[in-house]
């Protein structure tokens, strides 16, 4: 289950479609404090990645309760905060957290089904009218000077609807003799390997495993023989990367450094390789941990590397000249290279 932030609170959508009565009133007290905690050290000891890190790691949790570590925590989020730095104190990984969110908590009971049928169709068409204004995270498709195609992605979510701005903006760029995929600030979401294919060739072949705690979800992952519209297997290809790309987005970059496929360009992604699943602990309270691992080199916690290190704010402009300057090396027509030639400038200058 992979559940994305999203771009707008819906919170009060929800409390004007549902009634505030609702809602779980939150009473914060010692005996809240004692459940989440318990709660908490549950999950991680029968959910956890690692079952003897999930152990541990609820076990050290419950012992610094009974020391009064959370004696002075007034304040949920608080709280949430503390839990989560100790929780990571024993296993530093990016995608572990305990949160309060009555948004969140929403989509989780909704996901497993804990609210009525009538409220979750509510709430997935909300998402849905959400998702289309922000158009399913394809935030920019263009042609820049000297033919060459850019595509901003925002967030990474898998649908039907989706899709079709997928292969919308794969038609677009089509033409392109080079094409630059921004996923500088992506938080990641759902991966969708139907982009990755586009840039591959439609041959049968191996890209990785991951593992789970749960091994009836262990999963293989190869390409795809058949996309809709144009492959470009052959189109030079840079992606743009920044501390706060993440997860599903350092998947894609990932992927297409270890085939060699791409040039990452910018800077060392935040370091989140581990697919999530998102429970409730207790009323609104939350917590967010990985289930499954990448069975080839992993980048949790240390990130993707750039092949060109650049600042975030200069890697558009340090791909775009890369890519120009490689497209002039390839051009046979005279007056193509004139015009390569004074975008070279302008970029140079910039």
């Amino acid at each position: 289950m992979k559940i994305g932030k999203k771009i707008i609170s819906i919170l009060m959508l929800i409390l004007v479609v549902f009634q505030v009565s609702a809602q779980e009133e939150l009473v914060f007290n010692e005996e809240f404090k004692s459940e989440v905690v318990k709660n908490t050290a549950i999950i991680m000891k029968n959910k956890y990645l690692s079952a003897e890190t999930g152990k541990i790691m609820g076990e050290y949790i419950i012992s610094q309760y009974k020391m009064g570590v959370y004696d002075s925590l007034n304040e949920v989020n608080e709280f949430c905060n503390k839990l989560t730095s100790d929780m990571r104190f024993i296993d530093n990984d990016k995608h572990l957290f305990v949160f309060y969110s009555q948004e969140e908590a929403w989509e989780v009971k909704a996901y497993h089904h804990l609210l009525p049928e009538k409220e979750i169709q509510e709430l997935n068409k909300m998402y849905l009218e959400m998702d289309k204004r922000e158009n399913f995270g394809y935030k920019k498709v263009e042609l820049l000077e000297g033919n060459v195609g850019y595509l901003k992605l925002s967030y990474f979510t898998i649908s039907d609807t989706s899709n079709q701005a997928l292969i919308g903006s794969m038609q677009f760029l089509s033409n392109s003799d080079a094409i630059i995929i921004d996923l500088r600030d992506n938080g990641g979401g759902e991966g969708n390997d139907l982009l990755l294919n586009y840039f591959l060739p439609p041959q049968l072949k191996y890209l990785g495993s991951m593992s789970c705690r749960d091994t009836s979800m262990n999963q293989e992952f190869w390409t795809l023989t058949d996309v809709p519209g144009k492959r470009m297997p052959e189109v030079d290809l840079y992606v743009l990367t920044n501390k706060r790309t993440f997860s599903a987005a350092e998947g894609l970059a990932f992927s297409l450094q270890k085939l060699e496929r791409a040039i990452i360009v910018g800077e060392t992604t935040k370091g989140g390789g581990h697919p999530v699943d998102i429970l409730i602990v207790k009323g609104d309270v939350l917590t967010q941990f990985p289930i499954c691992k990448s069975n080839e080199p992993n980048w949790e916690s240390v990130g993707i590397k750039p092949d060109i290190e650049v600042a975030s704010s200069e890697a558009l402009t340090a791909a775009y000249k890369i890519a120009v300057e490689k497209i002039l090396e390839k051009t046979l027509d005279a007056q193509h290279k004139v015009e390569l030639e004074k975008i070279l400038e302008k970029l140079k200058k910039e």
